[in-house]
C-alpha cells in the first residue's frame, strides 16, 4: 500500500511538471498569438528582434543545415561563425530545434520558441521552488512569476537572453541535489548546458551560484561537508571542460574585443554617474518595466537597453517584503538584500560581467527566481503578513504617480503631464499595477478571515502575467516598422532581388540606414551589419577610418573610398514613399549608377567596382599617417597599402614608398581612377566558402596581393601550394607575398580554439564517466549514512479557519483526504526521497 502511494505521488509530480511547462507556453501564446494571426504566422516586434534575432536565425540556420561552422561571408565583412554566433544562439537548444525545418519556416518558429521557452521557464523555476514550498499551488504560483517577470516580458526584445533563464534555474537544482542527495554528474551537466548557451551570462552565473553557496551553506537542509565541496568544484571542472568546444573558441573571440577590457576606476565604481539609474531599479521591481530603449518615467540617454526589470506580476514586491519582514535570518532573505546592495553599488554589479565597465542589469533573472519561491511561501505560510508589502508596494506607486505630475520647462513654457516620454503607456501599466495591488490586498483579506486563496491566487496571477507581457509587446509593436511591410521587405524579400551572377567572383552590397541586416535575408554579403561580436580587425580598422564601431557597421555614405576598398558592386537604397516625387536618382556615392528598382528599393551598380583581391603599386608606413584624421586615413587605403615597420623591411622592396605629404589629395575623379588601376591588377577568380577562399591572380613582378578580408588567427595561407606568411595591413585585413607569373592562392580557415576546444569536451566526457564509475562505491556506502531529501519546508501551514473547519481539516489529515486545495497533506517538515 505505501509503495502505490509513493507511485501515485511522483506520477502526479510528473504530470505536474508537464501543466507548468504547458501553462507557461499557453499563457505567453495568448499574448502573441493576435500578432502572430494578424501578421499571418509571424512576430515581428521591433528594434534588436527584427534587426537581429530573425536575420541571424535565418542565417544560422541555413548555415548549420548546409555545413558552414568555419567562415561566414554573410556577416559584416566576414567573421568566425562559432564566435559570431555562440553569444546569440549557436548553444541554445531552442535554435536547434529549427534545423529539421526548411529555411523558410524558420521566420514562422520564432513565436513557438519562444513560448517553449516561457514554458520550459515556468516549469524548471517550478521544480527548483517546489522544494522549499509545501503546496505544489504555490510552487506553481512562484514558476509562473519567474517565467513572467518584468525581466522576461522585457527581454523578449532580445530573444536569445529567454534560452538562459529558461534552464537557469537546473542549475541550482544540480546544485541542491549534488549536497542534500548526493547525486553525483547532474551538476557537471547543468554547468556544461549553461556554458554552452551564453557564455557573456554563464560568467555571472558562476558568481551568483558562488554567493548562493556561500548563503546556502549557513542552513541546517544543505547538507555540505568538505567531500562534497570538492566534488562540486570537480564538476564544476568537468561541466567547463564539456562544453569547451563552444566555449573556449566563444572566449578567443571576445577577449580580442577592446570592450572587454573597459573598466570602473575611482567614483564610478562606488556610485552610478546616471542619477536616475538607482531609481529606474527599484521602479522596475515595483512597476511593470520600460520598454528596451524606451526609458518613460524616469527618462535617460544611458543603460537603455540594459534589462533592467523585475517586476512579479500581481504580487510586486509584496510577498517578497513580507518574507523579508518575518523571515529575517532565512538564507533567501540575506541573499535577496546582497543582490539588491551588488545592483546598487557598481562594482558589484560589475562583477556579474567580469567587471566590465559597461551597465547591464542582466544578471536580475537570477534573485528574481529567489524572489518568486519567497513570494509562494509567503502565500503558503498565513504566519507572513502581507501588509507590510502592501503598503510599501502602495507607497512606491503614488511615488512613481507623483512623479508623473512633475512640470517640466520648455524655454519660457511650462509643460504638466509631459514628465514621462510615454504618457498614456505609464497611465496603462500604472493601472495595471494598480489594480493587481488591488487585488493582492483581496487576497490578503481572504486569507485573514481563513478562506482558501491558492486558486483564486493562482488565476490572479495567470491573468496578471498575460496583461502584463501583453502591455510590454504591444507596446513595442506599435513602434516598430507596419509588419507587413517588414515581412514583405526583408523575410520575404529574397525572391525580389535578383543581382547578376559572376562566376568565380565575389561582391558585396551596400544599403541605406536603418536596413542593416535584410540582406541577411536575401543571402549576400553586406558591408553594413548590426552584429555586436564581430573579429577584433573590423573594430580597429573602423576605429583608425573614424567611423563609430561599436555594436554595429554603419560607414555614412561620405565615406565612399571603403566602397572600393571592400569590393562593394551594389547599393540599395530606400525612399520612403512621400520622398519619391522628389527622388533625384543620385545615392550620393561616385561612379554607382542607377538600374532599377528591387524589392521596393533604388538599385545602383558601382561601374568601377574591384574584384576582391588586388595588389598596390606603393606603401605608405603606418607611423606616417598615425596623426592624421580618420578621413584622411581611410583615402589613403585606395592607393597605397599601409605597412609597419617590420613589413617594409620584409617587403619594402616590391612596392615603392609614397611621400607623406602626397599620400591625402584624394578627389572623387582621383579615386575612380585608383578604383579601375586596382581592378586592372585584381584576382581573375575569387572562390569561397567557409573554409576559406581560392584566388588566381598573374602578376608582372612580385607583390603583396591584398584581401579586404578581416584578419583572424584562425587563417592560413598558401600560394601556389607553399606556405607564406599571412600579413595584418591597412588596420586590420589580410595580404600574402606571390612571386611574378599564374599564382594560385589558397586561404585556409579554422576557428580558432576549435580543435582544443573539442579535445578538451572530449576528455571532460571521459573524465565524468571516470568519476562516476570511481564514485560509485561511496554511493553505497552515503546511501547508508545520510538521510537524503528532495524538499526542505521549513514551516507549518496553519489556516486561520473557524473551529469546525479546523477539527474537519485535523480529521482529514489521518484519513488521508486531500485539503481544500487538492494537496496531499504532509507532517513532517521534510519530505523524503520515497526510494530512500
Amino acid at each position: 500500500m505505501v509503495k502505490k502511494n509513493l507511485f501515485l505521488i511522483q506520477e502526479d509530480g510528473k504530470r505536474q511538471y508537464l501543466r507548468m511547462f504547458l501553462l507557461g507556453f499557453c499563457t505567453l501564446m495568448v499574448v502573441l498569438l493576435p500578432i502572430v494571426i494578424f501578421n499571418k504566422g509571424y512576430f515581428i516586434y521591433y528594434g534588436d528582434f527584427n534587426s537581429q534575432q530573425i536575420p541571424f536565425y535565418h542565417l544560422a540556420h541555413d548555415a548549420v543545415r548546409s555545413g558552414q561552422f568555419g567562415w561566414n561571408w554573410e556577416t559584416d565583412l566576414g567573421a568566425n561563425f562559432i564566435g559570431s554566433y555562440s553569444f546569440y544562439l549557436l548553444g541554445s537548444p531552442f535554435f536547434w530545434l529549427t534545423i529539421p525545418f526548411p529555411s523558410a519556416a524558420v521566420p514562422y518558429l520564432m513565436p513557438w520558441l519562444l513560448c517553449l521557452k516561457h514554458g520550459m521557464a515556468a516549469m524548471t523555476s517550478y521544480a527548483y521552488i517546489r522544494r522549499f514550498v509545501r503546496s505544489p499551488r504555490a510552487a506553481a504560483i512562484g514558476g509562473m512569476l519567474y517565467a513572467f517577470s518584468g525581466f522576461q516580458a522585457y527581454n523578449i526584445f532580445f530573444n536569445h537572453f529567454q534560452d538562459v533563464t529558461a534552464f537557469f534555474p537546473l542549475l541550482l537544482i544540480a546544485l541542491e541535489e549534488r549536497v542534500n542527495n548526493n547525486r553525483r554528474g547532474v551538476f557537471a551537466l547543468a554547468v556544461a548546458l549553461m556554458a554552452m548557451i551564453n557564455y557573456f551570462f554563464f560568467a555571472g552565473q558562476v558568481v551568483f551560484v558562488l554567493i548562493y553557496f556561500l548563503f546556502r551553506c549557513t542552513c541546517r537542509d544543505f547538507h555540505i561537508s568538505w567531500r562534497k565541496f570538492w566534488s562540486i568544484a570537480l564538476e564544476a571542472v568537468i561541466g567547463v571542460m564539456l562544453s569547451a568546444v563552444l566555449l573556449l573558441p566563444s572566449c578567443l573571440t571576445i577577449l580580442e574585443n577592446n570592450r572587454v577590457a573597459d573598466r570602473l576606476y575611482g567614483m564610478n565604481m562606488v556610485a552610478y554617474s546616471d542619477r536616475t539609474r538607482i531609481i529606474r531599479i527599484i521602479q522596475s521591481f515595483f512597476m511593470i518595466p520600460d520598454a528596451p530603449a524606451r526609458p518613460n518615467l524616469f527618462s535617460t540617454e544611458s543603460a537603455k537597453w540594459a534589462s533592467i526589470g523585475g517586476y512579479l506580476p500581481l504580487f510586486s514586491m509584496t510577498g517578497v517584503i513580507g518574507f523579508l519582514g518575518t523571515r529575517k535570518k532565512h538564507w533567501a532573505t540575506r541573499l535577496t538584500l546582497f543582490s539588491i546592495l551588488c545592483a546598487f553599488i557598481p562594482i558589484l554589479n560589475s562583477a556579474f560581467y567580469a567587471f566590465n565597465g559597461s551597465y547591464y542589469a542582466r544578471w536580475f533573472y537570477m534573485p528574481i527566481l529567489i524572489m518568486a519561491m519567497m513570494t509562494a511561501v509567503a502565500l503558503d505560510d498565513v504566519q507572513i503578513s502581507l501588509k507590510q508589502g502592501i503598503w510599501i508596494s502602495g507607497g512606491v506607486l503614488l511615488f512613481c504617480l507623483a512623479a508623473f505630475f512633475i512640470p517640466i520647462k520648455d524655454g519660457e513654457d511650462i509643460k504638466w503631464f509631459d514628465f514621462a516620454n510615454y504618457p498614456l503607456y505609464f497611465a496603462l501599466i500604472f493601472a495595471l499595477c494598480a489594480i493587481s495591488l488591488v487585488a493582492v490586498i483581496w487576497l490578503a483579506i481572504c486569507r485573514k478571515h481563513g478562506e482558501p486563496i491558492l486558486r483564486r491566487a493562482m488565476a490572479l496571477t495567470i491573468s496578471a502575467c498575460i496583461l502584463c507581457t501583453a502591455s510590454i509587446v504591444y507596446f513595442g509593436v506599435s513602434l516598430g516598422p507596419f509588419p507587413h511591410s517588414y515581412a514583405r521587405i526583408a523575410i520575404e524579400g529574397g525572391d525580389k532581388v535578383s543581382l547578376p551572377e559572376e562566376e568565380n567572383q565575389f561582391y558585396r552590397i551596400d544599403i541605406s540606414e536603418n536596413y542593416d541586416n535584410y540582406p541577411m535575408f536575401w543571402g549576400y554579403s553586406n558591408m553594413r551589419a548590426f552584429q555586436s561580436v564581430v573579429p577584433v580587425s573590423i573594430m580597429e580598422f573602423y576605429d583608425k577610418v573614424g567611423v563609430t564601431r561599436d555594436v554595429a557597421s554603419r560607414a555614412p555614405i561620405e565615406h565612399y573610398t571603403l566602397r572600393g576598398l571592400f569590393s562593394v558592386k551594389y547599393y540599395f537604397d530606400k525612399v520612403d514613399n512621400a520622398k519619391k516625387e522628389e527622388y533625384s536618382y543620385d545615392c550620393g556615392l561616385p561612379g554607382f549608377a542607377y538600374t532599377g528598382i528591387q524589392n521596393e528599393f533604388y538599385v545602383y551598380e558601382n561601374q568601377y567596382y574591384v574584384p576582391m583581391g588586388f595588389t598596390y603599386d606603393s606603401y605608405i608606413a603606418e607611423e606616417d599617417v598615425q596623426g592624421r584624421s580618420g578621413m584622411s586615413r581611410e583615402k589613403v587605403l585606395i592607393n597605397s597599402i599601409v605597412l609597419n615597420e617590420e613589413q617594409i623591411q620584409k617587403y619594402g622592396s616590391l612596392l615603392k614608398p609614397v611621400l607623406q605629404n602626397n599620400a591625402y589629395g584624394l578627389t572623387e575623379e582621383s579615386y575612380l581612377e585608383s578604383c579601375r588601376e586596382r581592378a586592372e591588377h585584381a584576382c581573375d577568380s575569387f572562390q569561397y566558402d567557409s573554409s576559406g577562399f581560392t584566388a588566381a591572380i598573374t602578376l608582372d613582378k612580385p607583390n603583396l596581393v591584398f584581401f579586404s578580408v578581416p584578419y583572424e588567427a584562425g587563417w592560413s595561407a598558401q600560394v601556389n601550394g607553399q606556405p607564406v606568411d599571412v600579413e595584418r595591413v591597412s588596420y586590420g585585413f589580410m595580404a600574402v607575398e606571390a612571386p611574378a607569373g599564374e599564382n594560385v592562392i589558397t586561404f585556409s580557415y579554422e576557428t580558432p580554439g576549435l580543435r582544443v576546444g573539442a579535445w578538451l569536451t572530449g576528455g571532460g566526457a571521459v573524465l565524468l564517466v571516470l568519476y562516476l564509475l570511481l564514485t560509485r562505491k561511496c554511493r553505497k556506502r552515503e546511501a547508508l549514512k545520510e538521510c537524503f531529501h528532495t524538499c526542505w519546508y521549513d514551516y507549518d501551514v496553519q489556516h486561520d479557519i473557524p473551529a469546525a473547519m479546523q477539527y474537519a481539516a485535523y480529521l482529514s489529515h489521518y484519513t488521508g483526504r486531500r485539503n481544500e486545495e487538492g494537496e496531499e497533506p504532509e507532517n513532517a517538515s521534510e519530505r523524503k526521497d520515497p526510494e530512500k
